[in-house]
This record gives structure tokens, sequence and C-alpha cells, in this order.
């Protein structure tokens, strides 16, 4: 039986007061602190404990784990656990260890059946839904069957096993989706196992992926706007954060054709209509999903046909993603409060809210895109693998009338970066590290549209991205280190993508 409520909260000065004077630790152990940036500045007893240092030792809220490179990472997954293992850690969390319900908590963007074990043993609270119901719900052809259940569209589709390209014309021609298709596999890391197929060569380069499969979804190929939301699945109802568009496959970004790279969020980027189509149907997932035993935060792809404005689900992920930091930074968010706030009050059962969900969410249609904002997240796009000689520090840049980019300060507050002309570089990689095929160098946020309607970048877009990819320098391995790749070449050391 659930404890009594101890606390009603029945504002947004409320939630405020609450999480100032929070004593339950919490921390967030990731590759960096990259999606939950700045929750320390809301959540009294916030902890960051990441593997990267993106800030040169200048942040307060930032424990990095040095790696001793013992081993070699294969996921995020790994790199978690070689964090709650490690003695600085640790002994944070004995130092920490708060009484009864004010046990140590932690967040991760990935996690495990093993992670899960380790902070058992550890008597460390996991503030998400256990990790077999997430992996689950993770799944695109779930979350196709979800929306199917909760009344939320996909693009037509099937689900089906594709054993040869005849296979798959055979499958499209009788569900009638065309001549040209998006293949997707159940799971899969920002667009790596999305595939756009129109020939039979196109699919001869990819059949290995797709028959490996049980099932995949091939989808009617559209002409189509990508958009993403995040919202909170709770037991007082679904808080639905801002409309975001999305920068997909942008060549001078990422490698990857269908792979994440950016977004959007400005008031004119999407009609009313489209806003309000977008909040009912994250609403019925919302709803869908809680009823499923899934509680918190999660967010959601729509695609926008721009040939007939029909909205249809895109993608779900069950986590914490690359739209976060955009989300609970938004200048929405800091005149209420983050969105992520109400995920931590969802797995505070000593509190009760007394806030009305409608009303956050009719605000939330009104003055989430208030402001302009946009981000873009830097891979290395080059084939060969690359040692860094010059990469940025993490802060606040500015960009003069001659496109030269000068940094005003170091630090790790996005938001001290909010003129026209300024950025906020928050550094992933730096001087010294392999540079890999996909491993993300740099995100950036400004403070301006950066793309085109067709998605492109428009040229306000392309001089940042200039101006930032030149903030990295790179040399070629000489064959020493050639040798001794395997040993020291660690690629997940950067990895910090959404898993879009």
């Amino acid at each position: 039986m659930s404890p009594t409520p101890q606390k009603t909260l029945r504002s947004m000065a409320d939630i405020k007061r609450h999480f100032a004077d929070n004593d339950a630790p919490y921390f967030f152990i990731s590759t960096s602190n990259f999606n939950l940036m700045g929750m320390h500045d809301w959540v009294r007893s916030w902890h960051n404990i990441n593997l990267l240092d993106c800030f040169d030792g200048t942040h307060p809220q930032v424990l990095v784990v040095e790696d001793d490179h013992s081993q070699i990472f294969e996921s995020i997954e790994d790199i978690n656990a070689y964090l709650l293992n490690s003695s600085p850690a640790r002994a944070l969390f004995r130092v920490l260890q708060g009484r009864g319900d004010k046990r140590n908590r932690v967040i991760f963007l990935f996690f495990d059946a093993q992670l899960e074990a380790i902070c058992q043993a550890l008597n460390l609270d996991i503030v998400l839904p256990e990790n077999a119901l997430v992996r689950q719900i993770d799944s695109k052809i779930v979350t196709t069957e979800i929306g199917n259940l909760a009344g939320v569209r996909s693009v037509p589709n099937v689900l089906a096993r594709v054993t040869s390209y005849a296979d798959l014309q055979q499958l499209a021609s009788q569900a009638g989706l065309g001549q040209r298709w998006v293949v997707q596999t159940a799971y899969g890391e920002s667009g790596k196992t999305t595939f756009f197929i129109a020939s039979e060569a196109d699919y001869q380069k990819v059949a290995r992926q797709i028959q490996a499969e049980d099932q995949v979804k091939v989808m009617r190929w559209v002409n189509c706007t990508c958009t993403a939301i995040e919202a909170c699945a709770t037991r007082w109802g679904t808080f639905v954060g801002p409309l975001l568009s999305e920068l997909i496959g942008i060549d001078a970004l990422t490698p990857y054709s269908g792979g994440w790279c950016g977004n959007e969020l400005y008031s004119t980027a999407f009609s009313e209509d489209v806003r309000q189509q977008v909040q009912r149907k994250t609403q019925a997932m919302g709803e869908a999903l809680y009823q499923r035993g899934y509680r918190g935060y999660f967010e959601l792809d729509y695609l926008i046909d721009r040939d007939t404005g029909e909205v249809y689900l895109g993608e779900l992920n069950a986590r914490i993603t690359g739209i976060s930091a955009m989300t609970n930074l938004s200048d929405f968010s800091a005149s209420t409060v983050p969105l992520f706030l109400f995920h931590l009050l969802e797995y505070d059962r000593n509190v009760a809210l007394e806030i009305d969900v409608d009303a956050f969410n009719q605000a939330m249609l009104a003055n989430g895109a208030q402001g302009t904002a946009a981000q873009v997240v830097l891979k290395q796009t080059d084939e060969m693998l690359k040692i860094i000689t010059r990469a940025p520090v993490s802060g606040v840049y500015e960009i003069s009338s001659t496109g030269s980019l000068s940094l005003k300060r170091a630090g790790y507050n996005r938001r001290d970066a909010l003129a026209d002309n300024e950025a906020y570089i928050l550094r992933i990689m730096p001087e010294g590290a392999y540079a890999y095929k996909g491993g993300d160098l740099a995100i950036m946020f400004v403070n301006c549209v950066i793309r085109e309607p067709a998605g492109q970048l428009n040229p306000e877009g392309e001089r940042w991205v200039k101006v930032l990819k030149n903030c990295f320098a790179f040399r070629h391995l000489t064959q020493e280190e050639r040798s001794a790749v395997e040993r020291t070449y660690n690629p997940a050391h950067a990895k910090n993508e959404r898993a879009a």
C-alpha cells in the first residue's frame, strides 16, 4: 500500500519550492550531462556522474570518473556500469546516502538488467520504469501497435518478416504502400536502422540488416516534416511539452541519411491545428502507456505529410532523449517549471499534486514555443578514424558580422547565451580523443531558425554549422597508434545519442 502523501503541491511556485528544498540525492549517470543539463539549477542535491569532462572540471555538480581503459565499452550501458562500480561514485553515494524515503535515486539515459542489479546491491532507487517494460515498449513494432490501440495512426505500413527484395515488393503491393518505402527494424539508434528504399540497389545495401530481423516495419514513403515532442505520463495525467521540428540526415552534421542531428523550437514552425492534433495524440499515447505500467518521461516523433497535411505517429522513445535539453531549457520552462520535474514527482509517493493538467497543456499550446531556439548535433562524418587536435571549450560564443566565432566565456549554462549572435557550445569529444564515424563531437544551441521548410539548413544554419565545424581539427593516426587502437580506442565514450 502506498504511503499517505505528506505534501500537496498546488501551483508552479509550490513545485519550485519543493525541489529547491529537496534533500533526497538524485544522480544522473551517463556519458555526459547533456540530456539533463541545467537540472541542477532546479533540484537541490542534483548530481551528474559522467565519463566525459565536458566542462574541464568547472561544473560544481559533475563528478567525472576517469577512464582507466580497463575495458572496451560496447554500449552506454557498459559505461554506466563502469561509472556505478567506480570508487569515486561509490564514495559519493556513501557521503550522500539518504535515509528511509530519502534514499539515493539514480536516473539513466539507457540501462539494462545488469544495471538494475548493481543499483539494488548499492541501495540505489532507479526512478525509471523497469527495464523489461522499457525494452518492450521501445520496439518500433510495439510502438505501432500501441498507437493503433490508442487511435494514433502511423504512416500506412505493414509489420512482417522480409527475406528478399521480391518479398518486400510483394508485401508493399498487398498493403498498398506505393513504390518507395521506409523500412525500420524494431530497435536502432539515430537513424542507423532506418532505411530508405526506392530500388533493388537500395535494398541490397542493407539487405543483411533487414533480413536478420524476425519482423520489420515497412512504411509508405511520404514527403514529410519530422517533429518531436516529449511528455510525462503520471498518475495525475499526461503533461505534454512543446512541439519541435527535427533536422534529419543533414550531410554536414551526420553520416546517416535517416539520422537525427538537431531541432528547432519557434512559434510559427507549425499551425495551431497541427499543435493541437499532436498534443491530443500525445495525451492519448501517454494514457495508453500508463495503462501498460509505464510511468514518467517519454518522447514521440510525428511525421507531417507535406502533401496531405496528415499527422502520423513516427516513433516512441521510452526515455529521456536528445530533445530533453531543448524542452527543459526552453523559455516556457524557465517561466514555469521543466517538464522533467513531473517525472520526479511521479516517482515520489510522498507528494500529491493538485495541478490542472489540461490547463498546463493549454498554456503549453499557447506559450510553449515562445522565443526562438535551435540545437545542432555535430557528428564525425568522415569514414576514417582520426585524432582530434583542436576542440572548443564548453561555453558562450559570439559570432561576428564577418562570420568569425569567439569565446565570450567558458561555462555550463546554456541560457547564458540568448542573444541572436550568441551560441552555447557543449563540447563532447575533447582534444586527443578518437573521432570515429558517427561519434558526437559537439552540440550547439543557437537562437534563430536554421532550416528551410524542406528540411535542409538555411543560410543562417549553414553559417553556424560552418563555424562549429571550424572549432575542430584532426590528424591521421600514426602506425604505432593504429597498432594500439584496439586497446585504447573506445567509440562508446562519445556516444550520447537520442536513439531516435
